[in-house]
């Protein structure tokens, strides 16, 4: 079923929106135009508004103040039903929450269709518009496997297709490349180009800055809940974006460097394998170090991660850990042994999204919040205040629950949580996955300054520059091993892009 545009591009205005929530103002008369046979970057610091515009516009948010019309005629969004029935979509960021693992690829491309009344299902043709769907996106995965099995790259692929099936006219893709490599934002960025020039008008919603120029024709920013600018693309760099974002340039986004790390081992691993993709992982993670574990989609980056802290089953032929024989167990005995993982996933694994912040900060931290079994909620709210300040979550309160907060603050509490306990390892797999660049100008200090402390960090990321400007080492990954080893302060991107893709050195 595929997409069929209007002969004419529509045009989309938004005018004066305002909506609050307990008093917090999230929107403050926001202007904000969409013209099909565009590319629209939509971008602000955590927390600026960006994802409550675009949720008012696909039918998340019903009480707001405001205009919506398109083609000069006044709509009325209040559904998500109603918004698609105006053919505007939005494929979101946390694709898990889009998506029903219990179902295939094919039902899930097709549940909107599947859910109307009265519909009848013929499965064969349902998986053959599934299939042409993904053959749009020049994707390739088996429509009759379930949701569960897919990747965080191919869930992005499959909300896509489920856009496409649609008559859309407005398509709003919110971080659509976070959980993809290169090659295949590449790709994204080619279908994407095809839908504008078919006359559809994108919004796309992007913290990696050097994106923008390259597949955005026009710029609209967003702070603290109001719109600061808003023009052409052209003729922008990197910097002055950033500059429009902040209200102020960002000299430098990493910290400056630490000490050497001394000779200290915390975790020695040799001969990690697992059933099903790592093979003979071997390194060590010295006190004081950040040690990058750098690898493309697929590599194997978040199941090294996942079978070190025993999310995973995995084993080794030895293991160190703070100088004491040591295995992979259950997470609990992790915990227990001093280490830490803050996941890639970090709304399905590393946070109660449903939960308030005191709660979520107090899950992983250890016993002195009890006393003969009885949990102290006024301590525990206490330390959830300190943790706050101290990290800069931004929220309108304590109590709020998670799914209201940015996902910047909402990684800055999924990190808060370990800071009680006893952790020497601490793990982070993609942490600046979906965070705007002052959020992670915070999240490099939080995590440079854990080091400093003699934590040992593991930093596992697609993102190469981040690796360069924060680890000490860096082990590369491909296929499920670790093909390379360097030292951070004496490689580039080309290095690390050439060792991520099975290449070697001449």
């Amino acid at each position: 079923m595929a997409t069929q545009p209007p002969t004419l591009p529509a045009r989309l205005e938004m005018r004066n929106i305002s909506i609050s929530f307990a008093g917090f103002q999230a929107l403050d008369h926001v202007d904000f135009s969409l013209h099909g046979g565009s590319i629209h970057a939509l971008i602000g610091a955590n927390g600026a508004g960006k994802s409550t515009l675009m949720a008012i516009l696909s039918g998340t948010h019903e009480r707001y103040q405001g205009n919506i019309t398109i083609n000069d005629e006044t709509v009325h969004i209040h559904t998500p039903r109603q918004a698609k029935q105006l053919g505007i979509h939005l494929v979101q960021q946390e694709v898990d929450i889009a998506l029903v693992p219990t179902l295939t690829v094919g039902e899930n491309i097709m549940l909107d269709h599947l859910a109307q009344a009265g519909q009848l299902c013929h499965w064969p043709q349902l998986y053959r518009q599934a299939n042409a769907l993904l053959a749009q996106l020049q994707v390739h995965i088996d429509v009759r496997q379930r949701i569960e099995r897919c990747t965080l790259a191919e869930k992005q692929h499959i909300l896509l297709a489920r856009a496409l099936s649609h008559h859309c006219r407005f398509l709003i893709l919110d971080e659509p490349t976070a959980p993809l490599d290169q090659q295949e934002s590449e790709r994204l960025f080619a279908v994407t180009r095809r839908l504008r020039d078919e006359g559809i008008g994108v919004v796309f919603i992007s913290h990696r800055i050097h994106e923008l120029a390259e597949i955005c024709d026009r710029l609209t920013v967003l702070r603290d809940g109001r719109q600061v600018s808003d023009g052409a693309m052209a003729g922008l760099n990197g910097g002055q974006i950033i500059e429009k974002m902040l209200g102020h340039s960002l000299d430098a986004i990493f910290p400056p460097p630490r000490p050497p790390a001394g000779q200290e081992i915390l975790l020695r691993v040799e001969g990690l394998h697992d059933q099903a993709l790592l093979r003979d992982i071997s390194l060590t993670l010295r006190k004081g170090e950040i040690l990058g574990i750098a690898g493309l989609a697929g590599a194997g980056k978040t199941e090294l991660c996942k079978a070190l802290f025993g999310a995973s089953p995995a084993k080794i032929s030895h293991g160190e850990l703070l100088g004491r024989p040591w295995r992979p167990g259950p997470p609990h005995m992790a915990v227990r042994q001093g280490l830490a993982l803050v996941p890639e996933e970090r709304r399905k694994e590393g946070i109660f999204i449903h939960e308030a912040i005191p709660m979520n900060l107090s899950v992983s931290a250890d016993n002195t919040f009890s006393r003969w079994g009885w949990f102290n909620a006024g301590k525990a709210r206490r330390w959830a205040q300190n943790i706050v300040d101290r990290l800069g979550v931004r929220s309108a309160g304590l109590d709020q629950k998670l799914q209201r907060l940015s996902g910047g603050n909402q990684q800055k509490v999924a990190i808060g949580k370990w800071l009680r306990g006893h952790a020497s390892v601490l793990i982070f797999d993609e942490p600046t996955k979906g965070v705007d660049i002052k959020a992670k100008q915070d999240l490099f200090v939080l995590i440079d300054g854990l080091a400093r402390q003699g934590k040992g960090i593991i930093y596992a990321s697609g993102e190469f520059a981040e690796l360069l400007g924060l680890c000490d080492r860096i082990c590369i990954m491909w296929d499920g091993r670790i093909v390379a080893q360097v030292d951070a302060h004496a490689t580039d991107e080309q290095t690390l892009l050439l060792y991520s893709t099975g290449g070697t050195l001449p």
